[in-house]
């Protein structure tokens, strides 16, 4: 018969067999990385503002030559906005449609 103790294995606190748990490998979605040059990133959100702006100038100008060149009545339809609220996507479709005849 063997003298001594027995030895048994050191368990772990309450809170460490959560920590085990964990997923392992890369966390999913994106990541954000403090930009080192911040000016630059002021310069590219102006830019992106001025793009914007102009884009929607074109296309409110090219919506009235086209409303007052055709004979037929022109109606544009926005796309509906989704409930996250997304303001990057303003794609506007347009679409003619007969209008009484006088």
């Amino acid at each position: 018969m063997a003298q001594g103790k027995q030895k048994f294995k050191a368990q772990r606190p309450g809170g460490a067999k959560k920590q085990l748990n964990k997923p392992k490998g890369p966390k999913k979605g994106g990541r954000i990385i403090a930009p080192k040059k911040a000016a630059i990133v002021q310069q590219h959100k102006l830019k992106k503002g001025l793009e914007v702006a102009i884009r929607n100038k074109i296309e409110h100008e090219v919506t009235q030559k086209a409303s007052t060149s055709l004979h037929k009545r022109l109606s544009v339809l926005k796309t509906p906005q989704r409930k996250g609220g997304a303001a990057g996507n303003t794609k506007t479709t347009t679409a003619t449609t007969a209008a009484p005849s006088k």
